[in-house]
């Protein structure tokens, strides 16, 4: 995997809308969370634009993604947030382009679908973190997740034990001990890429899934196209992260809907893989970043994550 290197204080990062876009007053937001983190932000024209549910056009968007990587000023690339939009960019992506220029590349939710792109068509490590515009960053500033999205970018160091926050311990549903590079994301967009080439590949890796606000039927059936496609069955473990808002359906449907421990048993358990679940990463507040494509050691007895070698140079 190809590492980008790791960012300075002063360093001036790109911010590019893939996705959906904000509001134009909460620009300024941004670039005061973002001065805060002692960055130097550059606005790119996606972030200025609304085209229905995306942020501008596929073309104007994919175009911003490819002149980041392209820019000499900008030593990172930060997604402005997630919503929807990834998937029709991803014939659009310059990936040699961005495989020759390598950079820090952070976001997460509908991000998920550059995630893997980036990590299989490129080689090149990226970061599961918040987006440029981030309610938990604004306002929580130098908690959790500030403190460990900072850990991940500008320290060239392996990131080492995982360590959760108060009151929010992983929970060992199948023991083991397994390594591997660590992928995945957003449920709802690893299963929206299966059969291009652009799916998830998690032969030997460990599979990081997370997930918000979707009935528990309906995680069954996206993990059920995973488990069709072999992903857990290639996989050397499963680290499940949060699953906010995620609920059994109101009505006839909850006298019959499983709850999402049953759902996890009956499609996971009999690969015997290790698993944890509750890794705060992702739709949750404080998250920790994840360096997607680097080295993790999962320890599902001792309920432990540790990452083994650095994300950046």
């Amino acid at each position: 995997m190809i590492k980008p290197h790791a960012l300075k204080d002063g360093d001036t990062v790109a911010v590019v809308a893939p996705s959906s876009p904000i509001k134009p007053e909460n620009l300024e937001v941004t670039r005061s969370v973002l001065e805060s983190l002692g960055l130097k932000p550059k606005f790119y024209p996606s972030c200025h634009l609304r085209h229905g549910h995306l942020a501008g056009p596929d073309v104007d968007r994919a175009t911003d993604v490819n002149a980041a990587f392209a820019d000499p000023e900008a030593k990172a690339v930060f997604c402005l947030r997630g919503g929807y939009g990834t998937p029709r960019l991803l014939e659009k992506i310059d990936y040699d382009l961005i495989r020759n220029n390598p950079k820090i590349f952070l976001g997460y939710s509908d991000i998920t679908g550059l995630h893997v792109a980036l990590n299989r068509q490129c080689g090149l490590i990226t970061f599961h973190g918040p987006t440029a515009y981030s309610e938990d960053i604004f306002n929580h500033p130098g908690e959790y997740t500030q403190t460990h999205l900072k850990q991940a970018l500008f320290n060239p160091k392996p990131l080492g034990r995982y360590a959760a926050p108060e009151g929010e311990s992983l929970e060992t549903l199948i023991g083991g001990v397994c390594e591997g590079e660590v992928v995945g994301g957003n449920l709802s967009l690893l299963t929206s890429a299966l059969g291009s080439p652009y799916e998830i590949d998690t032969r030997g890796k460990i599979l990081f899934i997370e997930e918000v606000s979707e009935f528990n039927y309906v995680i069954d059936r996206m993990l059920m196209s995973l488990d069709l496609s072999g992903k857990f069955r290639d996989c050397a473990g499963v680290l499940l992260g949060t699953w906010q808002g995620c609920t059994a359906e109101q009505g006839y449907q909850d006298k019959v809907d499983g709850s999402l421990a049953s759902i996890f048993e009956e499609i996971l358990y009999k690969y015997n893989k290790p698993i944890v679940n509750n890794f705060r990463a992702g739709h949750v507040s404080p998250q920790f970043t994840i360096p997607m494509g680097t080295r993790i050691r999962l320890d599902a007895d001792k309920k432990e994550v540790t990452f083994l070698e650095s994300a950046t140079r």
